[in-house]
């Protein structure tokens, strides 16, 4: 098989290799696929010079948010038949590579895959992968009275002040924060736009100087979003998150905003529980997140 010398594998056994078609050429690209790193990217062309696959892993420590599974590793892939089972192997041993570059923490190897898209739901769990994660989708509901509403409040002692964002370092120590949590990682210029939407909020509880927990709520007169609700994990099941919650609500009260959407994955069963207990109402499984613990 024809590897470039510029692109060895990095991390991948050589048993990967056997049994690829001598047509077909697997390498790293010279710039990663997507927002991936290039060492975590692979490209199959055939010897016509045509590509026939591409995928990538992107990979993120959580501990935080999944302390018994921390490690997460999200597998992109999009291949011919002939390519999928070659692209799919480099991909699978570069996961374990990863793992192992992190000590050995318990990791979870997955790839998104649409509610409709039976064909590669077909195909993953045929390599192995199970169903039994999701990306869940959530609405709370804004009501007219919230005088109906039982309302939660931090606990006594701590107190909840608005994240001073004034900044740019502000702003990058507040989306860290986020990242340590598990959220999406963006730049200063993403936080930026959204302060200037109808709808924004970002708020930290603290008691005294010691950190404990953050919210933010993005969006428009028509739909709020739950961008994120975090809390350190000594300070959990005490009702911040849900006094967080309660105070995004009656912002959304004052400006008419009906209600907040959230999104939650599966298997974080405290984000469910918290879900559940504040009245949000499950919508639907926006994805599949297909995958595997390593």
């Amino acid at each position: 098989m024809d590897i470039p010398r510029k692109a060895p594998f990095d991390g991948v056994p050589s048993h990967v290799m056997k049994g690829v078609f001598q047509n077909m050429r697997i390498y790293h690209p010279v710039r990663g696929v997507g927002s991936a790193l290039r060492e975590n990217s692979f490209m199959i062309i055939d010897d016509a010079g045509v590509e026939i696959g591409k995928g990538a892993l992107e990979h993120r420590l959580v501990k935080k948010m999944l302390p018994d599974r921390p490690l997460e590793i999200e597998m992109t892939m999009n291949a011919h038949p002939m390519a999928s089972d070659t692209l799919f192997g480099a991909l699978t041993a570069r996961a374990e590579s990863i793992k192992a570059e992190h000590g050995g923490v318990p990791a979870r190897l997955f790839t998104r895959c649409a509610i409709d898209d039976a064909v590669r739901h077909e195909y993953f769990t045929r390599m192995g992968f199970d169903d039994y994660d999701g990306d869940e989708l959530f609405i709370l509901r804004c009501p007219a009275d919230l005088s109906s509403r039982r309302r939660n409040y931090t606990p006594i002692g701590t107190k909840s002040i608005d994240v001073d964002l004034r900044t740019r370092t502000r702003r990058e120590e507040f989306l860290l924060r986020l990242k340590d949590f598990g959220g999406v990682e963006h730049a200063s210029e993403w936080l930026e736009a959204r302060m200037r939407e109808p709808v924004f909020m970002a708020k930290s509880v603290y008691m005294g100087s010691d950190y404990i927990g953050d919210i933010l709520v993005t969006g428009h007169p028509g739909e709020a979003v739950l961008d994120m609700v975090l809390v350190e994990q000594k300070w959990r099941g005490r009702g911040v998150a849900s006094s967080l919650i309660d105070e995004a609500l009656m912002m959304m009260h004052e400006r008419g905003v009906p209600y907040m959407r959230a999104n939650a994955v599966r298997r974080n069963n405290s984000a469910m529980m918290l879900f559940k207990r504040c009245g949000f109402e499950w919508v639907r499984t926006d994805s599949y997140l297909l995958g595997r613990d390593l």
